[in-house]
């Protein structure tokens, strides 16, 4: 099923910029994004830990990413993160 959503420039450069991140196209990643969603949103479908980080074992799987990479990927993200979050409190 194919929808159309709008989304404002901003929200459209985080979600093309997490897509990037995680080395998949807009199209995709968003409608992973909203299976995530979806599963987690309806509290009639039980999620087991494991179903839910299926897609993100796959995708480190798929990278062929060894564990030390993967930690210091991590790494950066929490530091730009973080970074991100001092900066904003920063502004008036």
């Amino acid at each position: 099923m194919s929808i159309w959503i709008t989304l404002t420039s901003d929200e459209e450069q985080k979600l093309g910029e997490l897509a990037r991140a995680r080395g998949k196209d807009l199209s995709t990643f968003a409608g992973e994004v909203m299976t995530a969603y979806l599963n987690i949103a309806n509290p009639n479908v039980p999620s087991t830990f494991e179903e839910i980080l299926a897609p993100i074992w796959e995708g480190w799987a798929a990278s062929r990413m060894t564990d030390v990479e993967l930690d210091d990927l991590f790494e950066q993200e929490l530091r730009r993160v973080r970074n991100e979050r001092r900066h904003s409190a920063e502004r008036p």
